[in-house]
C-alpha cells in the first residue's frame, strides 16, 4: 500500500470520526443543557477534535499545514485559541501569538467597513455613480464611459469588470506607485452589465478603497489605522505593500516562511500594488479582534456610530439569481455550512486566512496559516464549529442537459492581450449518468454535482446555485464567483487555432534548426543547396513564426506571474510585426513562390509555411493580440 493510499484512508477515517462526534455531540450536549457551537459540539468536545487534527500522530498523514493559528469565540468571549506548528520550519521557529500572517482577500472586509463608516456620515451614497466620488482625471474619464457603476455594485462584486491579471503581485523590493496610478494603469474591461454577474475582484475592491481615500481626504492606510486599528487596539497589523506602516510587523514577517504541502516556497513574500485587496498582515489576535467587532450589533459598536449601521451589517444585499437565498451581505459572502456563516475565505500569494461569523449564535471563527491555498484543515475546523451542510440529492431531477456547455469565470479576461488566460480557465462540461458535470477533456473529471434543479455542489463540498436565464445564458453560482456560459463556437475555434499554432511552432522551429544544421554541413563539405530565390523567404517566415510563438509563451508566463501591464502591452509590437510578416510571406508566395520551379519537396514546404502563416494571423486575431 503506497503513501498516497495511506493518506487518503487516514483522511477518510478522521472525517468519519469528526462526523460521528458532531452528530453524537448534538444529542449529548442538549441532554446536559450546555451551551454549544452551531455544529452541536461543546467547547470541550471541539477542543478534542482540534487537538486530534493539529497534534495527533496522524497529523503528518492527514493535514499538510506547517503552522497556523485558530481563534474561536462566542458572544465576544474567546473560548479557544491555539497556535500550532512552525512559522519557519528550517530555523525551528514555532508559531505563537506574535507570529504574523497575511489576510489575503479577508482584507476586503476593511474596505467595506470603511465604506459603511463614510456612508453613515453621509459622505457616500451606496446607490450613486462612483464617478461622483473620483477626482478629475483619466480614471474618472474612463469610468464615465461605462454605465451605472455604484458603490453597491462594488460591494456586491457585480460591476461586470474582469479582474486585472497584471500588477496583482510584484517581487519584494520592487517599487510601487500610489493607488490612483495603479488603478488607472491597470483599468480592466467590462465583460457584463452591472448587477448581472458576481465575481470577486481585487481591482474593483481597490477602487472602493481609493474612493475611501479621496472622500476622507487621507490615504487609505491612514484612514484604516485611525478609524479601525486604533479604536480596536489592533497594534500588530500593517497593510501597506512594504508593511512600512508598522515596522514591528515588517520585522516579524521576515521570520515567517510560507509553504505548500510542507515544501517551502521559493518566493516567500510579495508586494501587492492594489494593497487594500490582499496586503494586510498581522497577528491572529488582531484579526480575531476585528472579526469580533463586526458581530457587535448595537450602540456599543466601536466601528460604527449608529446602531442602525451595526444592525444592517449582516443584512442581505445580494441574492442568488432566481431565489431568495442570501449570497452577499455588505461585501461579506454567505457560506452555507450547518448554518449560514458570513465572512471571507481568502488566499494571499503565499498564505491562507478566513473569517467566519454566525450572527445568530454570536460565534466567530478566525483561522490563519502559512500554507498557500490550504483547504483541508480550514474546512474541517469550520465544520467542527458550524457543522457540515445538510445536502439531500434529488435523484429524480431531470432536464439537466441544458447545463452542458462551456463556462468561464465572471472575472475572466475575455478580450485584449490577456484573452488567452480566460480561454485557459474555461470549463467545458458535460453531464454523466450520475448527474455530475464533468470535464471530458480531463478524463471526465467531476467538477459539480447536480443536487437539484437549482443547486450544485463542488467536489470539495461547497454548495452553489445554478440558473438558466430565458435568453439561454446559464450561470453556475458559487459564493464568490459566477461561471457564465460561453459561446461553444468561439471556444472550439480557439481550441482548433491553438492546436494549429502549436503545430506551426514545432514545424517552423524544426525547419529553422534543420536549415542551420544543413548550412553548417554545406560549409564543411563545400556543397551548394538547391537553387531557389524564394527559399530565403521561406526560412525567414519560419523564423518569424518561431519567434512569434516564443513571445506569446513569454507573455503568458508574465500574465501568470502578475507582471506589470505596461510590460505586457510592450509585446504588442511583436504580434503586429509577426502578423504583418506573415501577410507579406503569403503575398510573395502567391505571386511568385508557388510558381517557382523547385523540387516537389520544396513545393510542399513552401505551401506548408504559407498555411501556418495564415494560422499565425488567425491566432493573433482570435486571441486579441493585435487589437
Amino acid at each position: 500500500m503506497n503513501l498516497t493510499k495511506v493518506k487518503n484512508i487516514c483522511k477518510i477515517g478522521l472525517c468519519m470520526a469528526l462526523s460521528i462526534l458532531v452528530l453524537s455531540g448534538s444529542v449529548a450536549v442538549k441532554a446536559q443543557g450546555t451551551d454549544v457551537f452551531p455544529s452541536g459540539l461543546t467547547v470541550a468536545e471541539t477542543e478534542k477534535v482540534l487537538e486530534q487534527l493539529l497534534y495527533s500522530e496522524l497529523h503528518e498523514n492527514t493535514i499538510t499545514v506547517t503552522g497556523g493559528s485558530v481563534r474561536i469565540s462566542t458572544g465576544e468571549e474567546c473560548v479557544y485559541a491555539e497556535d500550532f506548528g512552525h512559522a519557519n520550519l528550517a530555523d525551528g521557529i514555532k508559531t505563537d501569538e506574535n507570529t504574523v500572517f497575511e489576510w489575503g482577500k479577508v482584507s476586503y472586509l476593511l474596505v467595506w467597513v470603511s465604506v459603511l463608516q463614510l456612508t453613515e456620515q453621509g459622505l457616500i451614497d451606496l446607490n450613486a455613480d462612483v464617478t461622483e466620488y473620483l477626482p478629475e482625471g483619466k480614471l474618472k474619464e474612463e469610468l464615465s464611459s461605462e454605465t451605472g457603476i455604484t458603490m453597491s455594485h462594488l460591494m456586491n462584486y457585480s460591476t461586470g469588470y474582469h479582474d486585472s491579471f497584471s500588477e496583482k503581485i510584484v517581487p519584494e523590493g520592487s517599487a510601487y506607485t500610489n493607488l490612483e496610478e495603479t488603478l488607472t494603469t491597470n483599468l480592466p474591461e467590462q465583460n457584463y452589465a452591472p448587477g448581472n454577474v458576481v465575481a470577486a475582484s481585487d481591482w474593483s475592491t481597490a477602487l472602493a478603497a481609493y474612493i475611501v481615500e479621496y472622500v476622507s481626504g487621507m490615504s487609505y492606510a491612514d484612514y484604516v489605522k485611525q478609524n479601525i486599528f486604533i479604536p480596536l487596539g489592533m497594534e500588530h497589523t500593517a497593510l501597506l505593500p512594504d508593511l512600512s506602516d508598522n515596522e514591528a510587523v515588517k520585522e516579524a514577517r521576515k521570520e515567517v516562511c510560507s509553504y505548500q504541502n510542507n515544501v517551502a516556497l521559493v518566493n516567500n513574500f510579495y508586494h501587492i500594488p492594489l494593497y487594500p485587496a490582499g496586503m494586510v498582515t498581522g497577528t491572529a489576535d488582531d484579526l480575531h479582534t476585528f472579526a469580533n467587532a463586526l458581530l457587535v450589533q448595537d450602540e456599543s459598536s466601536e466601528l460604527f456610530e449608529k446602531k442602525e449601521t451595526a444592525e444592517s451589517l449582516f443584512e442581505t444585499t445580494c441574492f442568488y439569481a432566481g431565489t431568495e437565498e442570501a449570497r452577499i451581505a455588505n461585501g461579506m459572502f454567505v457560506y452555507r455550512l450547518g448554518v449560514p456563516v458570513y465572512g471571507i475565505n481568502g488566499v494571499s500569494p503565499t498564505q491562507t486566512a478566513l473569517v467566519y461569523m454566525d450572527p445568530e449564535s454570536q460565534t466567530c471563527l478566525t483561522y490563519m496559516c502559512n500554507e498557500y491555498n490550504e483547504t483541508n484543515l480550514s474546512k474541517t475546523i469550520s465544520e467542527a464549529v458550524f457543522g457540515a451542510p445538510e445536502i439531500t440529492k434529488d435523484e429524480n431531477v431531470s432536464g439537466l442537459r441544458v447545463y452542458e456547455g462551456v463556462y468561464v469565470a465572471g472575472n475572466s479576461v475575455m478580450d485584449g492581450k490577456a484573452t488567452f488566460n480566460g480561454f485557459m480557465s474555461a470549463l467545458f462540461l458535460t453531464l454523466n449518468d450520475n448527474k455530475q458535470l464533468v470535464m471530458p477533456m480531463l478524463g471526465k473529471l467531476p467538477m459539480f454535482d447536480i443536487v437539484d434543479e437549482s443547486h450544485v455542489m463542488l467536489t470539495d463540498g461547497s454548495l452553489g446555485n445554478i440558473y438558466a436565464y430565458p435568453d439561454g445564458t446559464t450561470v453556475i453560482m458559487m459564493p464568490t464567483t459566477d461561471y457564465v456560459s460561453y459561446s461553444a463556437f468561439t471556444y472550439w475555434l480557439q481550441v482548433i487555432i491553438l492546436i494549429a499554432m502549436l503545430c506551426g511552432y514545432f514545424y517552423s522551429s524544426l525547419v529553422v534548426l534543420i536549415a542551420i544544421f544543413g548550412f553548417i554541413l554545406r560549409k564543411i563539405n563545400k556543397t551548394k543547396s538547391e537553387e531557389s530565390k524564394f527559399r530565403k523567404y521561406h526560412y525567414i517566415q519560419c523564423l518569424n513564426v518561431t519567434i512569434f510563438s516564443l513571445v506569446f509563451a513569454f507573455m503568458v508566463l508574465m500574465l501568470m506571474s502578475g507582471a506589470p501591464l505596461a510590460s505586457i502591452k510592450s509585446t504588442a509590437m511583436m504580434y503586429w510585426l509577426g502578423s504583418v510578416m506573415s501577410l507579406i510571406y503569403m503575398l510573395f508566395f502567391w505571386t511568385s513562390g508557388r510558381k517557382e520551379m523547385v523540387s516537389k519537396r520544396s513545393k510542399v514546404l513552401y505551401w506548408t509555411t504559407a498555411v501556418f502563416a495564415v494560422i499565425t494571423v488567425a491566432f493573433a486575431l482570435v486571441f486579441g493580440l493585435i487589437f
